[in-house]
Protein backbone atom coordinates (compact mmCIF):
# COMPACT_ATOMS: atom_id res chain seq x y z
CA UNK A 1 0.00 0.00 0.00
CA UNK A 2 1.36 3.42 -0.91
CA UNK A 3 2.06 5.67 2.06
CA UNK A 4 -1.06 7.50 3.19
CA UNK A 5 -2.16 9.98 5.85
CA UNK A 6 -5.02 8.82 8.05
CA UNK A 7 -7.31 10.94 10.22
CA UNK A 8 -8.70 10.29 13.69
CA UNK A 9 -11.84 8.18 13.53
CA UNK A 10 -11.37 7.24 9.90
CA UNK A 11 -12.88 3.87 8.98
CA UNK A 12 -10.70 1.82 6.64
CA UNK A 13 -12.24 -0.21 3.85
CA UNK A 14 -11.64 -3.93 3.49
CA UNK A 15 -9.41 -3.22 0.47
CA UNK A 16 -7.31 -0.77 2.51
CA UNK A 17 -6.92 -3.27 5.35
CA UNK A 18 -5.92 -6.01 2.92
CA UNK A 19 -3.34 -3.73 1.33
CA UNK A 20 -1.95 -2.74 4.74
CA UNK A 21 -1.66 -6.40 5.68
CA UNK A 22 0.15 -7.22 2.43
CA UNK A 23 2.60 -4.36 2.99
CA UNK A 24 3.27 -5.45 6.58
CA UNK A 25 4.00 -8.98 5.31
CA UNK A 26 6.48 -7.71 2.71
CA UNK A 27 4.12 -7.40 -0.23
CA UNK A 28 1.83 -4.56 -1.21
CA UNK A 29 0.92 -2.81 -4.42
CA UNK A 30 3.40 -3.36 -7.25
CA UNK A 31 4.43 -0.87 -9.91
CA UNK A 32 5.79 -2.62 -13.01
CA UNK A 33 8.62 -0.91 -14.92
CA UNK A 34 10.21 -1.84 -18.24
CA UNK A 35 12.77 0.96 -18.53
CA UNK A 36 15.09 2.90 -16.21
CA UNK A 37 13.09 4.68 -13.53
CA UNK A 38 13.52 7.39 -10.89
CA UNK A 39 11.68 6.79 -7.63
CA UNK A 40 8.92 9.23 -6.64
CA UNK A 41 7.33 9.93 -3.25
CA UNK A 42 4.31 7.76 -4.09
CA UNK A 43 6.59 4.70 -4.23
CA UNK A 44 6.96 4.70 -0.42
CA UNK A 45 5.49 1.48 0.98
CA UNK A 46 5.18 -0.19 -2.43
CA UNK A 47 7.03 -2.65 -4.63
CA UNK A 48 8.83 -1.38 -7.74
CA UNK A 49 9.36 -4.32 -10.07
CA UNK A 50 11.70 -4.04 -13.06
CA UNK A 51 11.20 -6.28 -16.07
CA UNK A 52 13.59 -5.54 -18.93
CA UNK A 53 15.89 -7.62 -21.12
CA UNK A 54 18.35 -4.69 -21.16
CA UNK A 55 20.37 -3.14 -18.35
CA UNK A 56 18.36 -0.57 -16.37
CA UNK A 57 18.68 1.68 -13.33
CA UNK A 58 16.42 2.72 -10.48
CA UNK A 59 17.56 6.13 -9.25
CA UNK A 60 17.13 7.37 -5.67
CA UNK A 61 16.91 11.11 -5.02
CA UNK A 62 16.71 13.15 -1.82
CA UNK A 63 13.77 14.97 -0.18
CA UNK A 64 11.16 12.50 -1.45
CA UNK A 65 10.93 10.04 1.44
CA UNK A 66 10.69 10.44 5.21
CA UNK A 67 12.87 8.64 7.74
CA UNK A 68 11.43 5.15 8.19
CA UNK A 69 9.95 4.89 4.70
CA UNK A 70 10.69 1.75 2.69
CA UNK A 71 10.57 0.82 -0.99
CA UNK A 72 10.89 -2.77 -2.14
CA UNK A 73 12.76 -3.29 -5.41
CA UNK A 74 12.58 -6.45 -7.50
CA UNK A 75 14.17 -7.41 -10.82
CA UNK A 76 12.38 -10.12 -12.80
CA UNK A 77 13.94 -9.22 -16.17
CA UNK A 78 17.02 -10.74 -17.80
CA UNK A 79 18.85 -7.39 -17.79
CA UNK A 80 20.77 -6.28 -14.71
CA UNK A 81 18.92 -3.56 -12.76
CA UNK A 82 21.21 -1.28 -10.73
CA UNK A 83 19.96 0.74 -7.76
CA UNK A 84 21.67 4.09 -8.32
CA UNK A 85 22.24 6.99 -5.93
CA UNK A 86 21.06 10.16 -7.61
CA UNK A 87 21.06 13.06 -5.15
CA UNK A 88 20.51 10.69 -2.21
CA UNK A 89 23.05 8.38 -0.60
CA UNK A 90 22.51 4.61 -0.89
CA UNK A 91 24.58 2.26 1.30
CA UNK A 92 24.68 -1.53 1.29
CA UNK A 93 26.83 -4.47 2.33
CA UNK A 94 25.46 -6.42 -0.62
CA UNK A 95 25.36 -5.46 -4.30
CA UNK A 96 23.27 -2.73 -5.89
CA UNK A 97 23.39 -4.53 -9.26
CA UNK A 98 20.38 -6.84 -9.22
CA UNK A 99 20.47 -9.84 -11.51
CA UNK A 100 17.28 -11.54 -12.65
CA UNK A 101 15.12 -12.51 -9.65
CA UNK A 102 17.25 -10.50 -7.20
CA UNK A 103 15.43 -8.15 -4.84
CA UNK A 104 15.88 -5.95 -1.79
CA UNK A 105 14.41 -3.23 0.39
CA UNK A 106 15.43 0.43 0.52
CA UNK A 107 15.11 1.73 4.06
CA UNK A 108 15.38 5.51 4.48
CA UNK A 109 17.10 6.45 7.73
CA UNK A 110 16.94 10.14 6.73
CA UNK A 111 15.31 12.05 3.89
CA UNK A 112 18.59 11.96 1.98
CA UNK A 113 20.12 8.59 2.90
CA UNK A 114 18.93 5.02 2.45
CA UNK A 115 20.24 1.56 3.21
CA UNK A 116 19.63 -1.25 0.72
CA UNK A 117 19.02 -4.63 2.36
CA UNK A 118 19.29 -7.55 -0.07
CA UNK A 119 16.73 -10.26 0.66
CA UNK A 120 17.36 -12.67 -2.22
CA UNK A 121 19.00 -15.93 -1.16
CA UNK A 122 20.75 -16.03 -4.55
CA UNK A 123 23.10 -13.31 -3.29
CA UNK A 124 24.68 -15.77 -0.86
CA UNK A 125 24.98 -18.63 -3.34
CA UNK A 126 28.04 -19.55 -5.39
CA UNK A 127 28.98 -16.47 -7.47
CA UNK A 128 28.66 -16.62 -11.25
CA UNK A 129 31.82 -18.05 -12.79
CA UNK A 130 33.16 -19.81 -15.89
CA UNK A 131 36.33 -21.53 -17.07
CA UNK A 132 37.74 -22.33 -20.51
CA UNK A 133 40.89 -24.00 -21.80
CA UNK A 134 42.83 -24.35 -25.07
CA UNK A 135 45.58 -26.98 -25.16
CA UNK A 136 47.14 -26.08 -28.53
CA UNK A 137 50.63 -24.55 -28.48
CA UNK A 138 50.61 -21.67 -30.97
CA UNK A 139 52.84 -18.69 -31.61
CA UNK A 140 52.83 -15.00 -32.47
CA UNK A 141 55.41 -12.39 -33.49
CA UNK A 142 52.92 -9.54 -33.05
CA UNK A 143 54.04 -6.75 -30.75
CA UNK A 144 50.43 -5.68 -30.18
CA UNK A 145 47.81 -7.88 -28.56
CA UNK A 146 46.22 -10.39 -30.91
CA UNK A 147 44.53 -13.78 -31.13
CA UNK A 148 46.53 -16.92 -31.80
CA UNK A 149 45.46 -19.30 -34.58
CA UNK A 150 43.06 -20.87 -32.12
CA UNK A 151 41.50 -17.82 -30.53
CA UNK A 152 40.88 -17.52 -26.83
CA UNK A 153 40.10 -19.19 -24.58
CA UNK A 154 37.08 -17.03 -23.80
CA UNK A 155 34.26 -17.13 -21.25
CA UNK A 156 30.98 -15.25 -20.86
CA UNK A 157 29.91 -14.36 -17.30
CA UNK A 158 27.10 -12.19 -15.99
CA UNK A 159 28.88 -9.92 -13.53
CA UNK A 160 28.42 -6.96 -11.27
CA UNK A 161 31.06 -4.25 -11.28
CA UNK A 162 34.00 -6.45 -10.17
CA UNK A 163 35.32 -9.86 -11.23
CA UNK A 164 38.40 -11.94 -10.46
CA UNK A 165 40.15 -13.00 -13.68
CA UNK A 166 42.83 -15.73 -13.65
CA UNK A 167 44.84 -16.47 -16.80
CA UNK A 168 47.39 -19.27 -17.11
CA UNK A 169 49.69 -20.60 -19.85
CA UNK A 170 52.80 -22.58 -20.65
CA UNK A 171 55.17 -20.14 -22.36
CA UNK A 172 57.74 -21.51 -24.81
CA UNK A 173 60.65 -19.90 -26.65
CA UNK A 174 61.42 -21.58 -29.93
CA UNK A 175 63.93 -18.97 -31.13
CA UNK A 176 66.53 -19.01 -28.29
CA UNK A 177 66.13 -15.26 -27.82
CA UNK A 178 67.38 -14.07 -24.43
CA UNK A 179 65.65 -10.68 -24.79
CA UNK A 180 62.23 -12.17 -25.55
CA UNK A 181 59.26 -11.03 -23.49
CA UNK A 182 55.94 -12.80 -23.84
CA UNK A 183 52.61 -11.44 -22.59
CA UNK A 184 49.19 -13.04 -22.06
CA UNK A 185 46.28 -10.94 -20.88
CA UNK A 186 42.56 -10.53 -21.63
CA UNK A 187 40.14 -8.13 -23.29
CA UNK A 188 36.52 -7.59 -22.22
CA UNK A 189 33.53 -7.09 -24.51
CA UNK A 190 29.77 -7.11 -24.07
CA UNK A 191 28.45 -4.83 -21.32
CA UNK A 192 32.05 -3.62 -20.84
CA UNK A 193 34.58 -2.66 -23.52
CA UNK A 194 38.15 -2.97 -22.25
CA UNK A 195 41.15 -3.46 -24.53
CA UNK A 196 43.92 -5.92 -23.67
CA UNK A 197 46.74 -4.23 -21.75
CA UNK A 198 50.07 -4.99 -20.08
CA UNK A 199 48.70 -3.62 -16.79
CA UNK A 200 47.02 -6.94 -15.95
CA UNK A 201 49.14 -9.22 -18.17
CA UNK A 202 50.93 -12.43 -17.32
CA UNK A 203 54.52 -11.77 -18.50
CA UNK A 204 57.63 -13.91 -18.99
CA UNK A 205 61.05 -12.49 -19.87
CA UNK A 206 64.65 -13.64 -20.15
CA UNK A 207 63.84 -17.08 -21.57
CA UNK A 208 67.34 -18.22 -22.41
CA UNK A 209 67.39 -21.58 -24.10
CA UNK A 210 65.42 -23.38 -26.78
CA UNK A 211 62.81 -25.67 -25.32
CA UNK A 212 62.65 -23.89 -21.93
CA UNK A 213 59.08 -23.52 -20.69
CA UNK A 214 57.35 -21.42 -18.06
CA UNK A 215 54.03 -22.53 -16.59
CA UNK A 216 52.52 -19.35 -15.18
CA UNK A 217 49.27 -17.93 -13.85
CA UNK A 218 48.10 -14.46 -12.87
CA UNK A 219 45.02 -13.22 -11.02
CA UNK A 220 43.66 -9.70 -11.38
CA UNK A 221 40.46 -7.85 -10.44
CA UNK A 222 38.59 -6.32 -13.38
CA UNK A 223 36.44 -3.18 -13.03
CA UNK A 224 33.34 -3.68 -15.15
CA UNK A 225 29.95 -2.45 -16.24
CA UNK A 226 27.38 -4.82 -14.75
CA UNK A 227 25.86 -7.24 -17.27
CA UNK A 228 26.93 -10.02 -19.60
CA UNK A 229 30.69 -9.71 -20.14
CA UNK A 230 32.95 -11.72 -22.46
CA UNK A 231 36.55 -12.25 -21.35
CA UNK A 232 38.95 -13.29 -24.16
CA UNK A 233 42.63 -14.15 -23.78
CA UNK A 234 45.06 -12.11 -25.93
CA UNK A 235 48.80 -12.47 -26.65
CA UNK A 236 51.84 -10.52 -27.79
CA UNK A 237 55.65 -10.59 -27.96
CA UNK A 238 58.20 -7.80 -27.66
CA UNK A 239 60.57 -9.40 -30.19
CA UNK A 240 61.07 -12.74 -31.87
CA UNK A 241 58.48 -15.48 -31.56
CA UNK A 242 56.47 -16.26 -28.43
CA UNK A 243 54.61 -19.55 -28.07
CA UNK A 244 51.79 -20.30 -25.66
CA UNK A 245 50.25 -23.65 -24.75
CA UNK A 246 47.84 -25.10 -22.17
CA UNK A 247 46.06 -21.73 -22.08
CA UNK A 248 43.23 -21.14 -19.63
CA UNK A 249 41.02 -18.38 -18.28
CA UNK A 250 38.82 -18.48 -15.16
CA UNK A 251 36.44 -15.64 -14.20
CA UNK A 252 34.56 -15.28 -10.87
CA UNK A 253 32.00 -12.56 -10.27
CA UNK A 254 32.79 -10.56 -7.13
CA UNK A 255 30.17 -7.81 -6.92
Amino acid sequence: MAKQTFTTGQVLTAAQMTSLQQTAMGGGSTTAKTASYTLVAADAGTVVQMNSASATTITVNTALFAAGDTVQIQNVGAGVCTVTAGTATVSTSATLALKQYDAGTLYFNTTSAAIFFAVDAADVSIPANDYNYVSATESTTSTSYTNLTTAGPAVTVTTGTKALVIVSAKIFNGTNNNSLQAFMTYAVSGATTTAAADTWALAASGIQSTGYQFKMSLASVATLTAGSNVFTAKYRATSGTSEFGDRSIFVINLA
